[in-house]
C-alpha cells in the first residue's frame, strides 16, 4: 500500500516527469491535486465576484479548515494556530514579540538558517540583547548537543531559537532536552520548522516548545506565501503580535473603546489570508496526512540510507550529513573533491535534469529525499557526480 501511495503521489506531480526533483527542502513541487484546489477556488471567485455572500462565506470556511488541518499536523486545536505568510514570520513573532532588555541572551545554533538568525540580530539591534551560537556538527550525538545547550543556557537566557532539522547539515536536533533546560530558567524555545512540516511527525505539546513555525511550500509541497505558527498557552501572554489589524480587536469603537485579543493564537493572524493559497495548502496537508506522517518519515530516512550507501562508494565524495539514525533525516549532503558545490548543483540540473541545491556555508550539495523520489533518482544523481569528477564541469 505504501509503495502504491508513493507511486500515486509521483504520478500526480508533473515536475517529476522531467526531473529528478531533489530540492523539496527549498520548495516542493506541487501536485495536480494541490493546483486544482487553487484553480477551483480562483474560478469560483472569478465567476461569482470576490465580495458576494457565497464567495466570502466559502473563504471564511476555507481559512477555518486550514487552521484545523495545520492543527492536526501539530497535534493541537485549530484555535491554537495562527495562519502566517512564512516560517520566518512565525519565528519573528516568537523572537520580536517578547519584551527584551539590554543584556538578555538569545541562543541559537551555528548551523541555523537566515530565517532564524536575522530575527535574533534584529532583536540585538533593537533591544541590546546578546546573540550567541552553540556549535553543532553532523557527527554530534543528541546527548552531546543537549549538553552543550544545557551548559550555554543561564539565568540571562530569554530565547532559544533552533531548527528542529538543520537545513545545512540535514540533522534532526534533540528538541525536548533543550526545551527542558530553557524552561528551567524561564526562557522560551522557538522552533523553525521549515524542514519538519510535512517531513516528520510533530507533537508540539509532547515536545513542550513555546513557538513552532512551519511553511506550506517545502515538504508539504503546497503553495508559497502561506504557513502557520503555534504559540503555547503558557507563552501567549508573554508574546505580543508583530503586526495587527481588525483581527486583533476583541471589541472596538471610534470613541476610544478597545479590547484586544489576549490569550488566543488569533491575535497573531491578520485578515489578509488568501483563500486561494489556503485552498492549496489544505489539499497539500490532506495529501500528507493521508500518506501517514510516520510512513513519510520512514521513507525519507530509508532513501537517505540508500543515498549514503551509493555515494560513499564514489571516489572523491565525502558524505557530509549524519550517518547515525538518531539524527538522520530526508536531507542528504555530500561534497565532491575539487568541485564547488554551487557549480556542481547547477551542472547536475543542466546536464542530468537533477534539481538539488548547494549549501554555501558548508560548500556541500544537498539532496532532499521525499517519498515521491526513487532509487533511480539517486542513481541518476550519483552517475552525474561520477561523470563530473571524471570529466570536470
Amino acid at each position: 500500500m505504501t509503495a502504491e501511495r508513493w507511486a500515486q503521489f509521483r504520478a500526480d506531480t508533473p515536475a517529476l516527469e522531467q526531473y529528478a526533483y531533489l530540492n523539496t527542502g527549498f520548495t516542493g513541487p506541487m501536485s495536480r491535486t494541490v493546483v486544482r484546489a487553487m484553480q477551483d477556488r480562483m474560478d469560483f471567485e472569478v465567476a461569482q465576484g470576490p465580495t458576494t455572500k457565497a464567495v466570502m462565506e466559502a473563504g471564511r470556511d476555507i481559512r477555518e479548515r486550514l487552521g484545523e488541518r495545520f492543527g492536526q499536523m501539530l497535534g493541537v486545536g485549530w484555535d491554537e494556530v495562527a495562519i502566517t505568510s512564512s516560517t520566518t514570520i512565525g519565528v519573528s513573532i516568537g523572537v520580536n514579540g517578547l519584551d527584551l532588555q539590554p543584556g538578555d541572551r538569545l541562543l541559537t545554533t551555528g548551523v541555523e538558517h537566515v530565517g532564524g538568525a536575522v530575527p535574533l540580530y534584529r532583536a540585538r539591534e533593537q533591544h541590546g540583547a546578546d546573540v550567541e551560537f552553540v556549535a553543532v556538527s553532523p557527527d554530534d550525538s543528541h546527548g552531546v548537543i543537549a549538553e552543550r545547550f544545557a551548559a550555554a543556557i543561564d539565568d540571562r537566557t530569554r530565547i532559544v531559537v533552533l531548527s528542529e532539522i538543520s537545513y545545512s547539515t540535514g540533522q534532526l536536533l534533540p528538541v525536548e532536552p533543550i526545551v527542558e533546560a530553557a524552561h528551567r530558567v524561564g526562557a522560551i524555545v522557538v522552533i523553525d520548522g521549515a524542514q519538519t512540516g510535512g517531513h516528520i511527525p510533530i507533537d508540539v505539546r509532547a515536545s513542550g516548545v513555546d513557538v513552532y513555525a512551519i511553511p506550506a511550500q517545502k515538504w508539504l509541497c503546497g503553495p508559497r506565501g502561506i504557513g502557520a505558527v503555534y504559540v503555547s498557552p503558557e507563552a501567549l501572554p508573554r508574546i505580543n503580535p508583530l503586526i495587527v489589524d481588525g483581527s486583533y480587536a476583541e471589541e472596538w469603537d471610534l470613541s476610544g473603546g478597545f479590547q484586544p485579543k489576549q490569550d488566543v493564537a488569533g491575535k497573531y493572524q491578520t485578515s489578509a489570508v488568501s483563500p486561494t493559497l489556503a485552498a492549496g495548502a489544505i489539499a497539500a496537508i490532506e495529501q500528507y496526512l493521508e500518506s501517514g506522517p510516520q510512513a513519510v518519515w520512514d521513507r525519507a530516512r530509508d532513501l537517505n540510507r540508500i543515498a549514503e550507501q551509493r555515494f560513499e562508494r564514489i571516489d572523491g565524495v565525502t558524505v557530509a550529513s549524519p550517518r547515525n539514525d538518531q539524527s538522520r533525516t530526508g536531507l542528504f549532503c555530500f561534497a565532491a573533491q575539487g568541485l564547488p558545490a554551487a557549480d556542481l548543483a547547477a551542472w547536475l540540473q543542466e546536464q542530468h535534469q537533477v534539481v538539488c541545491r548547494a549549501v554555501r556555508e558548508r560548500d556541500v550539495v544537498r539532496l532532499s529525499l521525499h517519498v515521491f523520489n526513487t532509487e533511480d533518482d539517486i542513481e541518476r544523481t550519483a552517475l552525474g557526480v561520477e561523470q563530473a569528477l571524471r570529466e570536470g564541469i
